[in-house]
């Protein structure tokens, strides 16, 4: 087995982490029709989360954390949308 380091380590929980967090938000666009706002953060989220395996294959372990925890916050923003247009009137 390799060897990996602390940083390689906090790296891939990182990239984990954030990457659970976007199949969350994917899930719940599968049960719901979203509204065009909605639409746009996925859009943002997906596009961030392209970046993120982008900077996890080139071992940029700072960088990873930096965007893992920005996808983290979208993805929350992203699924309070998501929750808030479901009790809207016509939803």
């Amino acid at each position: 087995m390799a060897r990996i380091t602390r940083d390689d380590f906090e790296a891939c929980m990182a990239f984990g982490t954030a990457s659970l967090a976007v199949a969350d938000v994917a899930r719940l666009i599968v049960d719901g029709l979203p509204d065009d706002r909605t639409r746009e953060l996925f859009a943002e989220l997906e596009a961030a989360h392209d970046r993120l395996r982008d900077l996890f294959a080139l071992e940029e372990d700072a960088a990873v954390h930096a965007l893992a925890l920005s996808i983290l916050v979208l993805a929350d923003r992203t699924g309070e949308q998501l929750r808030s247009g479901r009790h809207l009137p016509g939803s």
